[in-house]
């Protein structure tokens, strides 16, 4: 990582403050690996992600993450190990979502809501193993 800034925010509904952190990487900089605990997830501010999973040997790109978008939000969601490494294409900033501040958003969600997306993660997370070992095994 090679700098990181942090900004204040107005306030949230329960008045207090937010702050955001911007995160700098370099080309092939690795965000997070596969198999860390995450508790932390992040928008793209500028730049790309490539999300890659691998079996130690081998390893596949599932994906491109671009400006705008979220990566990492799934260790958030359920606590579980990441299940791919995010690296950097390029230089790239990130936001960074604290898992405190993410916990507060899943807090005042419709519990059917936040049902629905553990259910459909878990489906995720099994359907994403299934495959990995179709196409790295």
């Amino acid at each position: 990582m090679s700098e990181s800034q942090v900004e204040q925010t107005p306030q949230d509904d329960d008045n207090e403050e937010i702050e955001l952190e911007y995160r700098s990487y370099s080309s092939g900089q690795i965000i997070f690996k596969q198999g860390d605990m995450g508790n932390e997830a992040y928008f793209v501010d500028t730049g790309k992600v490539e999300i890659a999973r691998g079996d130690g040997t081998a390893e596949t790109v599932l994906g491109v993450v671009g400006k705008g978008e979220l990566l990492g939000e799934m260790a958030l969601v359920d606590a579980e190990e990441r299940m791919a490494t995010a690296r950097a294409m390029g230089k790239t900033t990130l936001i960074v979502v604290p898992k405190k501040v993410f916990a507060r958003v899943l807090k005042k969600s419709n519990p059917i809501v936040v049902a629905m997306m553990h259910t459909l993660l878990r489906r995720l997370r099994v359907e994403g193993g299934a495959t990995a070992k179709k196409t790295l095994g």
